[in-house]
């Protein structure tokens, strides 16, 4: 039965607010939520909607009493107060798959499709509501791997400091800001009297009771600038201390035996750990002074994939590392040229130069075989000696990508290679180039663009890298229309979604139908990464660096960004094992995933990532489009 929501016997905004998922909501939020929904009674054993049912075009958010989803697969799942439910209906706009019923009696508020929708773009902390609704699905679908070896699997006590830096909770902010700088710390752990964790002092954390809360210096840490401490055991391994820094937004985490603090790991340790693991190939790499040698260790990089896999947590950080491997083969692989060079009686380089690195390489989101997409930016010559430097970096240039060609780098099938004159400008050259696209924007323009501002340096001098990314954010800055055609480009493709919610093929090769989850998820998320980032002036050429940027400039919310990298870890995770499973098998490398071969569970994570990226995309459509 059904009931109008003014009966004030229904505590529900009082319910709501205290719920896990909207206890952040202002209070005048989930007003506007109740007021705008009608309360539903559901008897026990008595169905919301079952699976095939249509969309009703309606949102559910369970009260009290309990309810139930069931799958396809008829795995169950509890729902709890204040849990959205029919929530991936209302991002897909499609049928239902689910059946969600009431095993006991159970209130629902059911609001219209239409109505939260307006709700979310009125209500930012709504809007943000459902965003940490989407992460924490996809966190719980597929979590991170569990590491067993290498550098983050060492518990903590062996990278932590300590003894650690205490202070009583009767200390006054001006005493702690001392002992910080007479210590030459960034934290201070605050214990009681009998020596047990109740909190954690940080710089930031002074300033903010300094500069936002009006607090004086003699007032004490405990009343004004202290914060919940986030505290592991001794034998916690690296991994999970990352996982949780991350999670909870902290650059430090108090290592405590019992509830005794015994140390102190920050970000910058687990960050040191990791880069000081023992690894042979990067020196191989350095020694090798001959193109086949190189050719062979690029051969080892399916190894390097399988170590990076194996060793990080998060699938982020594995591809971070294959795409260091490979630009270290790319970088010696220029040195080898170079000396080429020399030797040939061509000399050293006439004029100051940065091989430019762009798409994939340029954003650190290299698999286990990219191919070039490469440049150069040549330092400004007068006249008289300008031919003399042209021929010798065109010279320089087409033996380099030859080389890079030979030891397993395929040239582009795009010819975005510094052999191209289009990627092979001087600095003044290159801002002219930018200038006229700015200027007089076209379709080809924004397509050019779409693959140039990754550009980060591969070698050479990085001082013409900055003044040349400096410059084209100081255009797009005057001259933004370019940003609307990257947008409508990044809307040529579309998250690889159909009816009833189900993942759809999206590419025919030899017959088979497959989901292309660069093409359709990865590339879409990196596509609004750089409109945002060159929208906001964030340098960065890294996807999961920019969305980090854009909440510190205020662009989007960390629940927004929340989402949108949850998804981005678990397409890059099946990707990642999709090609190393391809390259172990001795098959051709693609990025083509199979759903009919995926586990339940990952196929219902990607449905999730999905609507992320559909999300993305319907922002980024309301802005630009």
């Amino acid at each position: 039965m059904d009931n109008k929501n003014t009966d004030p016997q229904f505590p529900i905004d009082q319910i709501l607010s205290k719920s896990t998922t909207l206890k952040d909501l202002r209070s005048s939020s989930i007003t506007n939520l109740v007021e705008n929904a009608i309360v539903r009674t559901l008897a026990a054993g008595e169905h919301l909607f079952q699976s095939g049912d249509k969309y009703l075009q309606k949102v559910f958010i369970l009260v009290d009493g309990t309810m139930v989803n069931i799958d396809p697969s008829g795995l169950q799942e509890n729902v709890g107060p204040g849990e959205f439910i029919g929530l991936a209906n209302y991002l897909d706009d499609n049928d239902y798959s689910w059946t969600t019923r009431a095993t006991t009696q159970a209130r629902v508020l059911e609001i219209e499709t239409l109505k939260l929708q307006d709700l979310e773009q009125k209500r930012s902390d709504l809007f943000n509501a459902l965003n940490r609704v989407i992460a924490r699905r996809l966190r719980k679908l597929n979590p991170n791997r569990s590491i067993t070896s290498g550098a983050l699997a060492q518990p903590a006590a062996r990278v932590m400091k300590s003894p650690v830096a205490s202070c009583g909770p009767d200390t006054s902010l001006k005493q702690a800001y001392l002992l910080m700088i007479e210590r030459k710390i960034g934290s201070l752990v605050v214990n009681s009297e009998s020596g047990q964790l109740i909190g954690v002092l940080t710089f930031s954390g002074i300033a903010e009771a300094m500069l936002l809360s009006s607090a004086n210096p003699d007032d004490s840490i405990m009343k004004v600038a202290c914060e919940i401490p986030h505290a592991i055991d001794t034998d916690t391994p690296l991994w999970k201390a990352d996982e949780m820094m991350n999670r909870h937004g902290v650059k430090y985490i108090i290592v405590v035996d019992g509830n005794t603090p015994v140390g102190i790991v920050s970000q910058s340790d687990v960050l040191r750990a990791f880069v000081s693991r023992p690894g042979l190939l990067p020196n191989r790499i350095a020694d090798t002074n001959n193109l086949k040698e190189l050719a062979e260790l690029f051969g080892q990089i399916t190894d390097v994939a399988i170590e990076a896999r194996d060793t990080n947590h998060r699938s982020s950080a594995a591809v971070r590392q294959i795409s260091d491997t490979h630009l270290q083969l790319q970088r010696q692989a220029i040195r080898l040229t170079l000396s080429w060079m020399d030797q040939k009686g061509y000399g050293p380089p006439p004029a100051d130069f940065a091989v430019l690195v762009m798409g994939s390489g340029g954003g650190r989101t290299m698999l286990l075989n990219p191919d070039q997409d490469n440049g150069i930016i040549i330092a400004d010559q007068s006249k008289k000696e300008s031919k003399a430097v042209d021929d010798w970096f065109e010279r320089f240039c087409r033996r380099m990508v030859r080389n890079l060609d030979r030891i397993g780098y395929d040239l582009c099938p795009g010819d975005i290679m510094a052999s191209n004159s289009t990627f092979h400008k001087s600095l003044s050259q290159w801002k002219k180039q930018i200038e006229h696209n700015t200027k007089k924007p076209t379709e080809k323009a924004a397509r050019w663009a779409n693959i140039l501002f990754d550009f980060d340096t591969l070698f050479g001098n990085d001082t013409l890298t900055a003044e040349l990314r400096s410059h084209a954010l100081a255009e797009i800055r005057k001259k933004p229309r370019i940003l609307e055609l990257m947008a409508a480009h990044d809307f040529e493709g579309k998250p690889a979604l159909g009816i009833f919610n189900q993942l759809v093929s999206t590419s025919k090769t030899h017959g088979k139908r497959r989901i292309d989850i660069k093409r359709n998820g990865l590339r879409l998320i990196a596509d609004a990464g750089r409109i945002y980032a060159l929208q906001n002036g964030i340098a960065v050429p890294n996807t999961i660096e920019r969305f980090n940027a854009l909440v510190r400039v205020g662009k989007i919310s960390d629940d927004f960004k929340n989402s949108i990298l949850e998804a981005h870890e678990e397409m890059l995770g099946l990707l990642l094992t999709h090609q190393i499973n391809q390259a172990q098998n001795g098959k051709p490398l693609d990025k083509l995933i199979d759903a009919k071969k995926m586990t339940p569970k990952d196929r219902s994570a990607l449905r999730m990532a999905m609507r992320a990226v559909k999300r993305l995309q319907d922002q980024l459509a309301e802005e630009f489009l």
